[in-house]
């Protein structure tokens, strides 16, 4: 029988919510449903001594365990239930429904002799929490998600995940989204499956184009094209770009927007962590002049040091503002309530020179095998039949989620924005900055450095200070993370 239970209810949202606390300490990308507040949690620092985080991982087993560690399983094909943790409803509203529908089946097809699949749906403000708490009694789900990139690697090295490649088949390993897996391969094995992306790029108001006179259907590429639309829709009276940096969200979209143009690999990225050059000089920093004129140009809302991300982007819903920052499921969900005539997708337009300069990102969540499940390789034939055509098809009809795969036809989408953002993704370069860094570099150098520009006497240089400043704390916090950092081989 399937039981699907939640820690407590979770009310529907438009695509792209993400709730407070857990983002605080996490950097992810927010968003929210327009018009409905963020719900109340920890602060950033209260959920961070929570999880243990600002001990770093001298507490835990570390990069031996991560590794490979039999976590007390007592076996990969044990009987009973194959215990899923799973999260997505807050972002992709109709998942939970989906997931429901799909465990019925494989339990119902019989596919599983040992036992059934249960699933459960996660809250926000206790995915990491409620997990690192089940790993450390090494008793807890045989399948956990993870927001990806280095917010799933941390609990790899941590020794909390099981490397796929033991308990999948190789076939299916590369029938995976090669970028996708990047984001979760460290240490010549695959640890996160990927199971949906968010492609991210900027919502566009097509009347507020042609009533500014500019061309609806062919938004801005370059950065001189986009200062100029801006400017000219700040003429028109409206507002240009519609934001929100109170709760502190908005630095994390803003580097990975902008901070790579000058970058030719994933690498140049992470090299500042491994510590092989310092953050400084116009690969690194060159995006942080670009945003200060768009901000002395007045080309944002006033107001976007008093208003939430989410109440930024209600300012786009509303019509109040031409252009804001947005995630796949919610553009499409913008497409949806004011018409493809009125809502337009563009990519971040490019300044830079580097072979990221004109990118498309669109990272993954995932879904991984648990270091202290005796069900292992009962659990890595469920992530498979995940990855089944007919089901990244029915995950797509119930809530527009896109399954990072090879075999993912893109004949299933059907709206103007996912077309138009599958054509990029075929095309161009993915990369999403926020999986690449650890945290702490969004939290005590990105989002303080870049909300002071927005401040009267605001400047760069002290933005690369901080900045510099924060990778500095974290090398000296995180030894062992730093060693993963360098140990960490990109897939290629």
């Amino acid at each position: 029988m399937l039981r699907i239970t939640e820690r407590r209810a979770i009310h529907p949202r438009v695509p792209g919510f993400v709730e407070r606390s857990v983002m605080q300490a996490f950097g992810h990308r927010a968003s929210s449903t327009p018009g409905r507040p963020l719900g109340p949690g920890l602060d950033r620092r209260q959920l961070l001594r929570a999880i243990g985080v600002t001990a770093g991982l001298a507490s835990f087993p570390g990069l031996v365990a991560a590794c490979g560690s039999d976590g007390g399983g007592g076996g990969d094909n044990a009987s009973g239930d194959l215990l899923v943790w799973y999260w997505g409803e807050q972002e992709a509203a109709g998942l939970k429904k989906f997931f429901e529908a799909q465990v019925q089946a494989y339990n119902a097809a019989g596919t599983d002799s040992a036992g059934e699949v249960k699933a459960v749906l996660q809250e926000s403000d206790t995915l990491y929490t409620a997990f690192r708490t089940a790993a450390e009694a090494k008793n807890g789900p045989d399948v956990q998600f993870f927001w990806g990139g280095t917010q799933a690697l941390e609990d790899v090295w941590m020794g909390n995940v099981e490397p796929l490649d033991d308990h999948v088949s190789s076939d299916f390993l590369d029938q995976l989204d090669t970028d996708a897996r990047r984001e979760t391969y460290w240490d010549g094995k695959q640890w996160g499956m990927p199971f949906y992306q968010i492609g991210t790029a900027w919502a566009y108001n097509k009347v507020m184009f042609a009533k500014a006179g500019l061309d609806p259907e062919v938004p801005p590429a370059t950065w001189d094209e986009f200062v100029a639309a801006l400017t000219a829709l700040k003429k028109s009276g409206v507002v240009p770009l519609g934001a929100g940096f109170k709760d502190a969200y908005l630095g994390g979209w803003l580097i990975s927007y902008l901070g790579g143009q000058n970058f030719d690999s994933i690498d140049d990225a992470i090299a500042v962590f491994r510590g092989e050059t310092e953050y400084a000089g116009p690969k690194y920093t060159e995006w942080l002049d670009r945003l200060k004129e768009l901000i002395d140009r007045g080309l944002f809302n006033d107001d976007v040091l008093s208003i939430d991300l989410y109440q930024g982007q209600q300012m786009f819903e509303s019509q109040q503002a031409a252009i804001t920052n947005s995630v796949q499921p919610q553009i499409v969900g913008f497409e949806r309530k004011l018409g493809a005539d009125t809502v337009g997708v563009m990519r971040t337009p490019v300044y830079g020179t580097g072979a990221l300069a004109d990118f498309f990102p669109a990272p993954s969540q995932v879904l991984t095998i648990t270091s202290f499940s005796p069900r292992q390789d009962r659990a890595g034939t469920f992530l498979e039949y995940l990855h089944e055509p007919k089901v990244m098809k029915a995950m797509y009809e119930a809530c527009g989620a896109i399954t990072p795969d090879k075999r993912f036809d893109p004949a299933w989408l059907n709206t103007e924005a996912d077309k138009k953002m599958a054509e990029w993704k075929s095309s161009l370069p993915n990369f999403w900055y926020q999986y690449y860094y650890p945290f702490p570099f969004e939290r005590d150098g990105v989002t303080p450095g870049v909300q002071q520009l927005f401040q009267p006497g605001g400047s760069v240089s002290a933005a690369v200070k901080t900045m510099q400043e924060a990778i500095d704390k974290w090398r000296r916090e995180q030894p062992a993370q730093v060693k993963a950092y360098q140990q960490w081989q990109l897939l290629s």
